[in-house]
């Protein structure tokens, strides 16, 4: 399946409508899970999150890639220097060094549009985060994958990330203790 991906940005908005579909995703996050405060994720609901993400665009803020199969919206991985990731950044459980350096780009989640999944598409997602993330200055690319599923597979699976040139930094670090801290300098 041929893939083409794109930099999110306001123009592709009604992509990512197409893309998350009425449910925004995954349980109304409209990715806005780790960019704000859990209590306001969860007090924010399906409109108030989209409305989130529809202004970090509008403020032309990086928030990730969108994957095109043909002219239709398929996949999208979320990634921004880490520093706009509130959840990540105050973190009890990841080893966060540097927090307010924006060199340090995080690959936060991968989304696959259901009638695409299995098909592959998630490795061509990270390779064209990364390379988005190096053609904008980061140093370094971290993401949080799970090492085998069951998980959250919406951060993505150890061994694709190792394929795509990541190595472990941390283990264990999560609540969850299936998640492993994972980097790719640049």
């Amino acid at each position: 399946m041929a893939l083409v991906t794109r930099v999110a940005d306001h123009a592709r908005w009604d992509d990512l409508l197409e893309l998350f579909g009425a449910s925004g995703g995954t349980r109304g996050c409209w990715c806005m899970a780790r960019r704000l405060p859990a209590a306001t994720v969860a007090a924010n609901g399906n409109a108030e999150n989209r409305a989130a993400l529809g202004e970090f665009l509008r403020a032309g803020e990086p928030v990730g890639v969108i994957g095109y199969v043909g002219d239709r919206p398929a996949a999208w991985c979320a990634v921004a220097p880490r520093p706009s990731y509130y959840a990540i950044v105050h973190s009890r459980t990841l080893p966060i060094d540097e927090p307010d350096d924006p060199s340090v780009w995080a690959i936060n989640c991968l989304f696959v549009k259901r009638g695409y999944r299995g098909q592959g598409l998630t490795l061509p997602m990270i390779e064209a985060a990364v390379e988005y993330a190096r053609t904008a200055g980061a140093r370094l690319v971290e993401a949080y994958p799970v090492k085998t599923l069951p998980g959250d597979p919406g951060r993505g699976v150890l061994s694709t990330f190792l394929t795509a040139g990541f190595t472990p930094y941390a283990e264990h670090c999560t609540s969850a203790k299936r998640n492993i801290v994972v980097r790719r300098p640049l």
